[in-house]
């Protein structure tokens, strides 16, 4: 009984320094940063080759002839440079610039028979007996367990707070 052959496996291709560092860039950012800067330098070059002066061609070929109708235009006017100062004024006492800042003063009330809001105080259908839950000086109710809580929330179709809090109230060093 003969084996088939197999054919041979193909070797990975070899890894060179350059096929590393080719994958371990980040294309993306060269991208981000390069776009920008060859983007800058390329505008540079065009605002130089806008400024250029004329072609040397130009410069070779004899200027139109002058015709006699057309005036000389004027000289232009030098510009204005502004003169020196005559002379440099180092002050050392000063004088206090009165300055007026307005203030406001009060005033009357617009309306003056509004009467004071009446303190707020829960309706009598928001008390329970004390033996069902209690307030702790609060206007929150506090139950001693989850199902009266939630039996109360449900009946006055309210929202329901869960408080955890884990510690030995018995001992006050522990909570």
């Amino acid at each position: 009984m003969s084996v088939p052959a197999r054919p041979p496996t193909p070797l990975p291709p070899p890894t060179s320094l350059r096929a590393s560092l080719i994958h371990a860039i980040d294309w993306r950012t060269v991208a981000a940063i390069g776009l920008p800067f060859w983007a800058f330098i390329l505008a540079a070059i065009l605002v130089r080759v806008r400024e250029a002066p004329a072609p040397a061609l130009a410069l070779l070929a004899p200027p139109p002839a002058p015709t006699a109708a057309a005036p000389k235009p004027p000289p232009p006017e030098p510009t204005p440079v502004a003169p020196m100062p005559r002379e440099v004024v180092v002050r050392t006492q000063f004088t206090a610039v009165p300055v007026l800042v307005p203030v406001a003063v009060p005033a009357e009330p617009v309306v003056a028979n509004v009467p004071a809001p009446a303190e707020f105080r829960l309706p009598a259908s928001e008390f329970l007996p004390a033996e069902r839950c209690q307030t702790f000086n609060t206007k929150v109710k506090f139950h001693p367990g989850m199902p009266e809580a939630a039996e109360e929330a449900r009946n006055s179709k309210k929202m329901l707070l869960v408080l955890h809090i884990s510690g030995h109230f018995d001992d006050p060093g522990f909570t």
